[in-house]
C-alpha cells in the first residue's frame, strides 16, 4: 500500500513574470482592496502582499 502525499509539489507551482506581477500591482493600486484585486486575478492575496 502507497501513501499519498499531501500538497502540490514543487515543481507544479505557478510561476509570474514581471509582466503580471507589475499589473497586478497596478489593479491593487486602482482598487481599494487587496483582496478584490486578488480575488479578481484568481490568486492568493498573500501572495499580493508579498509582492507590494
Amino acid at each position: 500500500m502507497t501513501a499519498k502525499k499531501s500538497g502540490a509539489s514543487p515543481d507544479k507551482r505557478r510561476k509570474y513574470d514581471a509582466a503580471f506581477k507589475a499589473e497586478a500591482l497596478c489593479r491593487v493600486d486602482e482598487s481599494c482592496s487587496t483582496q478584490a484585486a486578488a480575488r479578481e486575478l484568481g490568486i492568493n492575496p498573500k501572495l499580493l502582499y508579498h509582492w507590494q
